[in-house]
């Protein structure tokens, strides 16, 4: 399947599924989940520190310096390279959609009852910035990368990348429908970077 019929099904199918969590799901799963077992809990946190994108940066810039202009390796440099842009361009994209939503989180709702979206939020505060999940879009950005320069490894990749998800709304740091967006917006970033890629002839996969 072309990747641009990929992208028009994860844009329609991650459209529909965050306007029904948003309208349905959402706040009975927010606050059940404010009541989860603490083991749970304290394993959400652990896995939820891998979708924090500055651990991955600290690995991927210093790695691309050291195969690209040391190790003269332009396979691994360019898949680094690869990697770097769907996380960095995700991330841009992410910011972007944050200020424009101005969504508050699930602590508003619990604390103050507030739930919905405050638009162009400029003051751009941690309780307005919940849509979608950057901890989301970074694992999905970087599981769809790394299914394209790993095949084989794509499912694994998925899976963890669903459970860092998840994490965020076992912790209710997020809802439902901003993992589901954030979902969305870094699998199709990482499938536009791979776009790019092939227009300019760029492989990262090893010639046989």
């Amino acid at each position: 399947m072309k990747k641009r019929w990929i992208a028009l099904i994860i844009l329609l199918s991650g459209a529909f599924l965050c306007a029904v969590s948003y309208a349905f799901w959402d706040i009975p799963l927010a606050f059940f989940c404010l009541y989860m077992n603490p083991a749970i809990l304290a394993m959400a946190d652990v896995v939820t520190q891998a979708g924090d994108s500055v651990w991955h940066y600290i690995v991927l810039v210093p790695a691309f310096v050291l195969l690209r202009f040391v190790a003269k390796n332009e396979l691994w440099s360019s898949r680094i390279l690869f990697v770097f842009l769907s996380l960095s361009v995700s991330g841009i994209l992410s910011t972007g959609l944050k200020w424009f939503t101005g969504r508050h989180r699930p602590v508003n709702l619990i604390e103050d009852g507030q739930f919905g979206f405050t638009f162009f939020q400029l003051d751009f505060i941690y309780e307005s910035t919940s849509f979608p999940s950057g901890h989301a879009v970074t694992a999905f950005a970087l599981a769809t990368a790394l299914a394209f320069i790993f095949p084989r490894w794509r499912a694994a990749a998925f899976v963890v990348a669903g459970l860092i998800a998840a994490s965020r709304v076992l912790l209710t740091a997020h809802f439902l429908s901003d993992v589901i967006a954030g979902a969305a917006v870094g699998s199709l970033c990482a499938l536009g970077v791979k776009y790019w890629f092939d227009r300019l002839h760029v492989d990262l996969q090893e010639s046989v």
